[in-house]
């Protein structure tokens, strides 16, 4: 019964993890095993010579990104050295970053070395914070991660009622109007939609003609931990999640109109309004889930992407993610932070992907047994 219904099992694992995560506060790279470890079972009880296939595909992939990081660090213009000092260090100051840093060594050596350290989760160590990078990686990601599932879940509130409305009514005024309006929410920058957000729902907006238009019903910067205030976490982190997701449910909403425009014209379709089935329940029920998976490829590119790609509005809200520790690695010419954080952002990139791919097969009951997916082929 699992392997015919493997959601049955990974739902409320993952749900276990996330409550784990949440009020637990655990390491970063330990949250990620347990999620690793929960899909992976998940995609191994479905289809297991194609869950094998892709997690060994995998290490290349990472091994390739870390050598392109590093490779990437090494050739930065000038020295390392002088660019984390600056120009008035003395040489016998600029000597010793430079052995802190290993740069009086061979690069394959230098690589070799950090390749090691990087298994058992060393990522260096920082000359400006003077911390470990994988401590300071780890008290700005959870941010990060919390305002991109926020974002996501609000992309998807938005997007899939949207969405399916919008195709049931395709080509009349609500669909058009639906279009219309959500274009306009993916043609304005993030930062533009976060600075409306800011004025008009925590500034108190504008007086036009002598009456405000706006609210002051939100605060508009800074952060609180889940575990010290919930109420306060969400509504501090209400607005930068909603100035991302608008953008991304723009995208979600066209990407699930335009699937569920086919799927409404299968035979399967017509079957089931033969049968007298109503509306929603066709909608909801038989033509929702076939339509979602192109959907599904792009929320692992979006959820990915908004990892490393939410700096500006992490500052805009003051937020202390991994955007604002990458701003400030970078303004500090901190080469190990930055060295660090980027290898962490590419690599939870490769990893969302590849849940993706498992995703499909817990949704798909035909992978189960072709080993499709998002790398295609046959298992």
């Amino acid at each position: 019964m699992l392997r015919e219904r493997p959601s049955r099992l990974t739902a409320p694992a993952l749900i276990a993890v996330v409550l784990w995560a949440w009020f637990l506060g655990p390491r970063i790279r330990y949250i990620f095993a347990a999620v690793l470890i929960v899909g992976t079972v998940a995609a191994f009880m479905t289809n297991g010579r194609y869950a094998l296939r892709r997690i060994v595909g995998v290490v290349p992939i990472l091994i390739a990104v870390s050598f392109v990081v590093f490779s990437l660090m090494a050739v930065l213009p000038g020295d390392p050295a002088i660019n984390i000092l600056g120009p008035s260090a003395t040489p016998d100051a600029v000597e010793q970053v430079r052995t802190e840093l290993g740069l009086d060594e061979p690069f394959f050596n230098r690589y070799g070395d950090w390749l090691g350290d990087l298994v058992m989760g060393d990522l260096g160590t920082s000359v400006q914070r003077r911390q470990p990078v994988a401590e300071g990686i780890g008290q700005s990601i959870t941010p990060s991660l919390q305002l991109m599932v926020y974002s996501v879940i609000l992309a998807s509130l938005l997007a899939f009622p949207l969405g399916v409305y919008a195709a049931y009514k395709q080509g009349r005024r609500p669909d058009r109007v639906i279009n219309t309006v959500m274009l306009g929410f993916f043609a304005v920058p993030n930062f533009v939609i976060a600075v409306n957000l800011v004025l008009f729902f925590a500034i108190g907006g504008l007086s036009v003609f002598g009456t405000r238009l706006g609210l002051k019903v939100l605060p508009g910067a800074g952060y609180v931990e889940f575990g010290e205030n919930p109420v306060e976490h969400f509504k501090r982190m209400l607005l930068p999640s909603l100035s991302l997701a608008l953008g991304q449910s723009a995208v979600f909403m066209r990407l699930l109109r335009s699937d569920m425009i086919g799927t409404l014209r299968l035979p399967f379709i017509d079957l089931a309004r033969s049968k007298g089935l109503s509306t929603n329940r066709i909608l909801w029920h038989h033509a929702l889930r076939p339509s979602m998976f192109t959907l599904l490829t792009v929320m692992g590119f979006s959820i990915g992407a908004l990892i490393g790609g939410a700096l500006i509005t992490e500052v805009i809200f003051t937020l202390p993610g991994i955007g604002s520790f990458m701003f400030e690695s970078i303004s500090r010419r901190d080469y190990i932070s930055v060295q660090g954080g980027t290898l962490v952002i590419a690599t939870l990139y490769v990893m969302i992907l590849v849940m993706v791919d498992f995703l499909y097969l817990a949704l798909d009951p035909r992978l189960r047994t072709t080993g499709g997916g998002l790398g295609g082929g046959n298992g």
